[in-house]
């Protein structure tokens, strides 16, 4: 039986990176405050903004097309219950 090694990257760890190219595409005001970031990042995702907000606040998961940007797709694991949770 052959198996495959996989990488699992959990929706907190995807949160997490497209809070970092969210941050690398903020400009700077003149007054030293950020803004735009999220505006280029969706742009550069092609989705709109509203789906990448509501994404990194947590009120929607990730789209299919912010998955296939970043080449993963969305799999279900079920894991066995720690004995202390029982």
């Amino acid at each position: 039986m052959k198996f495959d090694t996989v990488k699992i990257v959990t929706r907190e760890e995807f949160l997490e990176y497209l809070f970092g190219k969210v941050e690398e595409n903020h400009k700077e005001s003149r007054t030293g405050g950020k803004y735009g970031g999220i505006r280029v990042t969706a742009d550069k995702y092609g989705i709109p903004e509203a789906e990448l907000s509501n994404t990194l606040s947590g009120y929607r998961s990730p789209s299919r097309r912010l998955l296939d940007a970043e080449g993963l797709e969305k799999k279900v694991v079920y894991v066995r219950k720690s004995k202390e949770g029982r």
